[in-house]
């Protein structure tokens, strides 16, 4: 199911920003928030991972180049401004993309009269908790 695959894709590449992001935190607290919020995203990778057949999920994992133009694309944005605001507001925009592109799909299933997955529904609920703790840091 497309919703499965498009939560594979967002929680990949969340985590993985997460990773990237990791090496210029300095703050304690804020990095125990990313390296928190970056098990829930895990998590939701493996639930949603299950319900994908081996073709599917090869379909929705980051590619070796997106990853490694994500990773030049932090260094440069975090190498610049590692402040806990400049960091917090690329997770946040990070998490914006990711509530962009699987609330479309939800929207493509509402249309075409097919049951949302209670996964994508609590993954929305948790990409808006995760930017409401990150709000703190702005």
């Amino acid at each position: 199911m497309k919703i499965f695959r498009e939560i594979v894709r967002n929680t990949a590449m969340g985590a993985q920003s997460i990773d990237n992001i990791l090496p210029y935190v300095e703050c304690d607290k804020l990095k125990n928030l990313i390296l928190s919020q970056k098990e829930v995203m895990e998590d939701f990778y493996q639930k949603a991972k299950q319900e994908l057949g081996e073709e599917e999920l090869d379909d929705a994992v980051t590619k070796p180049f997106q990853r490694t133009m994500l990773k030049m694309g932090v260094k440069m944005n975090a190498g610049f401004d590692n402040s806990n605001t400049h960091l917090a507001s690329m997770l946040i925009d990070g998490y914006n993309m990711g509530i962009t592109s699987v609330q479309k799909c939800i929207n493509e299933l509402e249309r075409d009269g097919v049951e949302i997955p209670q996964l994508a529904r609590d993954l929305m609920k948790t990409y808006d908790k995760d930017i409401k703790a990150l709000r703190s840091y702005l």
